[in-house]
């Protein structure tokens, strides 16, 4: 979240995992201005914005109240700055009576020294901020399809980041970005898991009939596993039974990390978990195994998103999985019974 001054405009992206969960009172570090912000509703009031005092001509401008001055131990600039204070409450006593105002050289030279490293802490954050804003844009590469390179380049740099990157990819996922690419994403991978997956199987029943012919069993077994239906029905019902399952999954996972992480559970970021983790199912290229390697690949990749996304625990992300794990066991069963008999 994006945090700005409302007084001098100075901004710095703060992490989800790192905002309030009340309001609180915010001190800008470049005017010294104090806010009351909130994770919710933004900024809600302005406490008090010190003026700031001009420097005499030809010197830099002094840095604000509180002001941390890199390479100076705290006590020295604690001293530095009730030194300060001490001289400018004496100025402003003597322009009362009507003495003109003065300072020594070793006050204006401490004065300028720590402004100019305020300059330089100050133009570091901007540029920390920049730089993480940057890759946190690029470290997803279909969130900013078509780009340079094209949707199809997009696609396939991010199937290969979230398979063999998966802890700084998911680690990077914006909980603002768009829901529609993360699921366009997810069926792009459902629609061809699911062609290459019947032209497979059409493969293998073409190689297995001529052995069918005398086996009354092996026909048998065919018969189950052709497919009942044409390929576009078969996108259609699969596509949607995949979706659905990617909603609910999401869901209870999302309701687990409530009770687990309540601080840290986010239904965006969790979402886009379970679409991305579906990229190793594109290994179902590969006959034979491809399919089930893809699916404990996929596992894999959900449970190390999950983890690096919500800044949770082995624990904590293992936990997590229980709900589905309790849903999915009675089908599980159900299919082994099946294959058994």
């Amino acid at each position: 979240m994006n945090i700005i001054c409302p007084r001098c405009g100075f901004s710095r992206e703060l992490p989800a995992d790192r905002l309030p969960a009340r309001a609180v009172i915010a001190t800008c570090p470049k005017c010294a201005c104090r806010f009351r912000f909130s994770a919710e509703a933004g900024m809600l009031e302005i406490l008090d914005a010190p003026p700031a005092r001009a420097a005499a001509p030809g010197q830099d401008d002094p840095p604000p109240p509180g002001a941390v001055v890199p390479g100076r131990d705290p006590e020295h600039a604690a001293a530095e700055t009730a030194s300060a204070a001490k001289s400018d409450s004496a100025r402003r006593a003597g322009a009362a009576q009507g003495q003109p105002e003065h300072s020594g050289p070793e006050e204006e030279d401490i004065r300028r020294t720590a402004s100019r490293a305020y300059a330089r802490e100050a133009a570091r954050l901007e540029a920390e901020t920049v730089r993480d804003s940057g890759s946190r844009t690029g470290a997803n590469p279909w969130e900013a399809a078509p780009g340079g390179d094209g949707w199809l380049a997009a696609f396939y740099q991010t199937a290969m980041r979230v398979m063999f990157a998966a802890p700084r990819f998911f680690g990077a996922l914006n909980p603002e970005a768009p829901h529609l690419r993360a699921l366009s994403f997810y069926l792009i991978v459902c629609v061809l898991q699911t062609v290459v997956e019947r032209f497979w199987g059409g493969m293998f029943l073409s190689i297995m009939a001529p052995s069918a012919a005398t086996d009354p069993q092996l026909e048998k077994m065919l018969a189950l596993l052709a497919p009942q239906t044409n390929l576009a029905m078969t996108l259609l019902l699969r596509t949607a039974l995949l979706v659905l399952q990617l909603y609910v999954f999401s869901a209870l996972i999302h309701l687990a990390y409530r009770f687990v992480a309540p601080g840290r559970a986010s239904f965006p970021l969790l979402f886009q978990v379970m679409a991305y983790s579906s990229a190793p199912a594109l290994l179902c290229v590969i006959p034979g195994l491809g399919s089930l390697a893809g699916m404990i690949w996929g596992l894999a990749c959900m449970a190390v998103g999950c983890r690096a996304a919500l800044r949770l625990n082995w624990p904590q992300t293992l936990l997590g999985f229980v709900p589905v794990c309790l849903v999915t066991a009675p089908m599980l069963l159900q299919l082994l019974s099946a294959v058994q008999s």
